[in-house]
């Protein structure tokens, strides 16, 4: 997707995510700040992170287009190329709405850098909260996800269906430097994003796959899963179980797609640092 943020796995991880995390709460949370990139680094680095968090030196290559970088504005003036790149992709109206245009590319590192962790803070999300809230069955015990819940996802699956595997890793490709960059800001100057970004993705389609009824607990304001397996799953899985069966198969088969053709532009390679 010339289109970082719902560009490979960015605009499925990161978009799908947003789909997702904002309505585990009953009633409508802020929306998404536009954090400074010291307040993104930190969100994303608050957390431990939940499996591997780095790969072997010898992990294989991006084959990055030629002359890619040069061609690319800087990091702090990438907005304007990138939200030009999403809105050609996903349509302009999507655009407007979903998307924050604020450091979108330090913001989506930022995002998929979170997603195997516990938690994800809000300020350091690309993406405007999905209207309306969780929907809910039953009370007490009985409490559980309603099956209507999934109908609130339906526009931006519609969307994903849309992404073609093989575009996506080419933008992505085109992009990569700035990418990178960000994820090196963010204080990783010895590793690579594009192999964070598979941890995620394989972090993603690790998700359990819970049938119906997924019953919850309220001990607050926020809900939670009542099964202590669900509620200890990271936070992109947690987003993908809040999508319902249908939809969580429909992603990850995607996500599968996307990993596929993001490893046939792969290379092995002996300094390729690690993620």
């Amino acid at each position: 997707m010339k289109n970082p943020l719902l560009i490979v796995a960015v605009v499925l991880v990161a978009l799908v995510a947003a789909i997702g995390y904002f309505n585990w709460q009953r009633g409508h949370l802020p929306a998404a700040l536009h954090p400074s990139a010291s307040a993104a680094a930190t969100a994303a680095q608050s957390q431990p992170v939940a499996g591997p968090a780095s790969s072997p030196a010898s992990a294989p290559q991006l084959e990055l287009p030629q002359q890619s970088a040069a061609n690319l504005p800087k990091l702090d003036q990438s907005d304007g190329a990138i939200g030009q790149a999403l809105a050609g992709l996903i349509g302009h109206k999507a655009f407007a709405q979903w998307l924050i245009p604020h450091r979108l590319i330090l913001h989506i590192v930022a995002t998929i850098d979170n997603l195997p962790r516990q938690q994800a803070p809000v300020k350091a999300w690309p993406v405007s909260p999905v209207p309306g809230v969780l929907r809910t069955s039953g009370t007490g015990a009985d409490l559980a996800i309603s099956p209507d819940n999934a109908q609130r996802y339906a526009p931006y699956l519609q969307v994903l269906q849309q992404v073609k595997p093989q575009r996506l890793v080419e933008v992505y490709l085109e992009f990569y430097p700035l990418f990178q960059q960000a994820y090196t800001e963010l204080g990783y100057p010895h590793a690579s994003f594009n192999n964070r970004l598979l941890v995620v993705i394989d972090n993603l389609l690790a998700a359990p796959e819970p049938k119906p009824p997924v019953l919850l607990v309220q001990p607050k304001v926020l809900f939670q899963y009542a099964d202590p397996r669900l509620e200890s799953a990271s936070v992109g899985q947690k987003i993908l179980m809040r999508l319902g069966p249908a939809g969580e198969t429909e992603v990850k088969a995607k996500l599968r797609a996307i990993r596929q053709a993001l490893l046939e532009k792969m290379r092995p390679g002996a300094s390729t640092p690690a993620g």
